[in-house]
């Protein structure tokens, strides 16, 4: 008994290290580098990452790249001390990091991404992922390829009442369903900090529709995104824009899009930048009733005339923050899922894609697209 007691003791005084180590491996910070500023989401994030840093979460900004000196010196006056660049790939080779989080204009998702995967990088984008379809398509093949995980970042992706209107839906409490309507919009970019430099470069590139921007891109790759989520990958796409404020804006402020399934299934969804208050809405209709999320943090359910309030819900753990669920997909080695997960947005971008082909072209576009 007293050799067995002390082949254990000596067993662990063996394998305390080794655990130890792997512990500390697990503890390890996750290095972040931020690519881009010129995306107005990229100041609240960058802000709120520095701060969880000091905080002691396991996550570190490693360095921030722009080729704009002013957005540059501005940058260090909001997270003194952290390494800024004027260009991205020479941060990326000094730094190291395991994850990037761009705020690049749209049209250059595709760069960035092709930048990361070389380095097995991996990579998050503001949505939409891309500007088209045949670019999104190519960032996927990459990021496949290269093994690395690639994550469209919706703001919505992060209310819990988004997910508890789609168990509603989909565990058949207003039956079977069939139409999907959402209205995205507010009253327009720039009224947010007009004049600052946080709005300055953002406007010169999302105003611009052969750079990705405009009203459409914008705001209903939301609403492809609750349509497919919720009914799949429709047959057809009808769009049509409108451009009330040419004076303010060079490119589309409006954008409505229907998306039919051919089985008496449909999908409508309204994009502006002219609306007089933010909306961030959707109602799904089933044959029984109807779930509906409305913004502020308001979700109904309604069954023939009887409405009933619903608890919002909430999201546990690294499911309730972006970076956090990223960071956490990728150390515990699993897939981005759901709604922010890539080759989800690839369709989402097939959808937006077809849209703009239709608008352009006043006619109907069959989806596969070609």
């Amino acid at each position: 008994m007293q050799r067995l007691n002390l082949f254990v003791i000596a067993l662990l005084l063996f394998c305390a290290p080794v655990i130890g180590n792997a512990q500390a491996a697990n503890q390890q910070r996750t290095k972040i580098a931020i690519v881009g500023l010129v995306h107005s989401h990229c100041w609240g994030f960058v802000t709120k990452l520095n701060e969880m840093h000091q905080r002691g979460d396991l996550i570190e900004i490693v360095g921030i790249s722009d080729d704009n000196q002013e957005l540059r010196d501005y940058i260090k006056t909001q997270v003194p001390g952290v390494p800024v660049y004027d260009n991205y790939t020479k941060m990326l080779d000094e730094k190291k990091p395991e994850v990037v989080w761009s705020f690049v204009e749209n049209d250059r998702h595709l760069e960035v991404t092709k930048a990361c995967a070389t380095r097995k990088i991996h990579v998050m984008f503001e949505k939409p992922m891309s500007a088209t379809y045949d670019e999104a398509r190519q960032m996927m093949a990459i990021a496949k390829k290269a093994g690395i995980q690639l994550m469209v970042n919706y703001q919505m992706a992060w209310w819990p009442e988004n997910y508890t209107a789609h168990d509603v839906a989909m565990r058949g409490d207003i039956g079977k369903v069939w139409r999907v309507r959402s209205v995205i919009g507010h009253g327009g970019p720039g009224n947010f900090e007009p004049g600052s430099i946080k709005q300055k470069y953002f406007l010169k590139w999302l105003t611009d529709e052969s750079r990705g921007g405009g009203a459409l891109i914008d705001f209903t790759c939301y609403g492809a995104k609750w349509a497919l989520w919720y009914l799949g990958l429709p047959k057809t796409v009808y769009a049509i824009t409108t451009h009330t404020r040419p004076e303010t804006y060079p490119s589309n402020t409006n954008a409505t899009v229907l998306m039919s399934y051919g089985d008496n299934k449909v999908a409508i969804t309204e994009g502006s930048w002219d609306l007089p208050r933010s909306f961030y809405d959707v109602e799904v209709f089933g044959d029984k009733g109807s779930v509906a999320m409305k913004y502020p943090k308001t979700l109904e359910l309604v069954i023939g005339t009887e409405k009933k309030p619903l608890e919002l819900g909430t999201l546990e753990g690294a499911r309730a923050e972006p970076i956090r669920y990223f960071v956490d997909c990728i150390r515990n080695h699993k897939p981005v899922e759901g709604v922010v997960a890539g080759d989800f947005n690839v369709n989402v971008m097939q959808i937006v894609e077809a849209a703009k082909r239709s608008a352009a072209s006043g006619k109907p576009v069959s989806l596969p697209l070609k």
